[in-house]
C-alpha cells in the first residue's frame, strides 16, 4: 500500500475545522495548501491537544492526485502548518 506525506503550508481556522466535522451531512470540506498541490478534504474527526492550538485530524482527501485516499494529519493552528499523511486505500 503506497503511503504519502504532505508538509501543510496554510490550512483552515478553527471555526472551519469545526464546522467540517460538526456537520458530516451538509459535505463540508476544508482545504490546505501544501508543498505540492493545494488539497481539500472531508475531516471525519478533530482531537484537540494541549493549549487548544494542536490538533489531530482524520478523514479523506477529495481534491487533488490523493483523492479518495483515506489520512491522519497533525496540524498547528497559530502557524496553519503541520503534515497529512495519507494512504492508498486497499
Amino acid at each position: 500500500m503506497k503511503e504519502v506525506e504532505l508538509n501543510i503550508m496554510d490550512g483552515p481556522d478553527k471555526p472551519d475545522l469545526q464546522r467540517a466535522v460538526a456537520y458530516p451531512d451538509r459535505d463540508l470540506h476544508v482545504h490546505f495548501r501544501t508543498d505540492g498541490d493545494a488539497v481539500d478534504a472531508h475531516i471525519d474527526r478533530v482531537e484537540e491537544f494541549g493549549d487548544g492550538t494542536q490538533f489531530g485530524l482524520a478523514g479523506q482527501l477529495v481534491s487533488g492526485l490523493y483523492k479518495g485516499w483515506p489520512f491522519k494529519a497533525v496540524y498547528e493552528l497559530g502557524s496553519r502548518s503541520g503534515i497529512i499523511k495519507a494512504r492508498e486505500p486497499s
